[in-house]
């Protein structure tokens, strides 16, 4: 039980920098005759780099018989633009990738008394950071800049690594608040 105590927070900090892989925001469209989806990942914010492109259009399905919404083949041509979309967000996403790493680092590099403290700040920085960030990401598309049925909202990434990390913030700034009591209590 004192393993998990002591590295719970390296390791809940850890799985939100696995969260990264996945997508963060996405500009996502619909008509009646096709979808479209455009993701960032949490990664590619953060480094620059490029799109992920979901294109769904009425295609003929031969199974049913009809015209169905499917998937348009990988060999489709490049949809979009061929350079990446500039997003403002990024050097607030660099922030909250040294935040998380300064929590896993936390847990090698802090003393056990500054531990929870350094942790509960990394986290709180790290959550703000991606909060801001993705706000420049989303207002860089709003108003739509391509087509008014496009809209940008956060992914599903985002919301994992912005609620694990509050709750590592509190988590941890509770900690720190009562190991700080339990040593003016041995005073």
């Amino acid at each position: 039980m004192d393993w998990i105590r002591t590295n719970v927070s390296a390791l809940a900090f850890a799985v939100v920098a696995l969260l990264f892989a996945i997508p963060f925001a996405a500009l996502k469209g619909e008509a009646e005759e096709w979808r479209v989806a455009v993701t960032w990942t949490g990664w590619g914010l953060t480094v620059g780099g490029g799109t992920q492109v979901h294109l769904e259009t009425l295609l003929w399905d031969g199974d049913r018989g009809q015209v169905a919404m499917q998937e348009v083949p990988n060999e489709a041509p490049q949809i979009g633009p061929d350079e990446p979309i500039y997003l403002p967000g990024q050097p607030l996403f660099m922030v909250a990738a040294l935040g998380v790493l300064a929590g896993v680092l936390a847990r090698i590099l802090a003393s056990v008394k500054s531990r929870p403290m350094v942790s509960a700040v990394a986290a709180f920085v790290a959550a703000g950071a991606l909060a801001l960030g993705l706000r420049g990401v989303l207002r860089r598309f709003d108003p739509p800049p391509y087509d008014e049925a496009m809209s940008a909202v956060p992914a599903v990434g985002f919301w994992l690594a912005v609620g694990i990390l509050a709750l590592l913030g509190v988590g941890n700034a509770i900690g720190a608040y009562r190991l700080r009591r339990r040593g003016e209590a041995l005073k």
